[in-house]
């Protein structure tokens, strides 16, 4: 018995090694092929689900009654950030049609800067209180008193 589970483990070995360098391959090529602004709302969409969960698992969440996770939350969230890259996407392909290249660079700047208050706002609920990061969320809320 354990001489057949150990050919079995042999045998899928290079064949796991093998996919898995073809699935890290593709994606480290499809990273590389972004712009470096699609590769900054990708991180800062991440970095703010990252939060936005660890927030959720602290209990600390705002968007939930109780502070903790919620699929609705969550799945609202994800279908939000897949919204933006469908208008991303459109912003680049009617830029191209219309000769106008930084349409697209345009739609994800902007949802980069929304993208950025959302993390600041996650970051200020763990107590991560920098001046400058609490000034930019002010800005960005519309507190301009300052």
């Amino acid at each position: 018995m354990w001489d057949r589970i150990t050919h079995t483990m042999e045998f899928m070995k290079p064949d796991v090694l093998k996919w898995t360098g073809a699935v890290i391959g593709a994606i480290m090529a499809w990273w590389a092929g972004l712009t470096a602004i699609a590769q900054a709302l990708l991180l800062v969409q991440g970095a703010d689900i990252l939060t936005g969960i660890l927030c959720a698992v602290t209990g600390k969440s705002p968007k939930s009654q109780s502070g903790r996770v919620s699929a609705k939350a969550l799945t609202m969230g994800v279908i939000k950030k897949g919204l933006e890259w469908l208008v991303a996407s459109i912003c680049i392909r009617v830029g191209g049609a219309l000769e106008m290249d930084g349409i697209g660079g345009a739609a994800m700047t902007y949802m980069i800067a929304t993208e950025l208050v959302s993390l600041l706002e996650n970051l200020q609920i763990f107590g991560l209180d920098i001046p400058v990061l609490r000034r930019i969320l002010d800005v960005a809320q519309g507190d301009r008193d300052e």
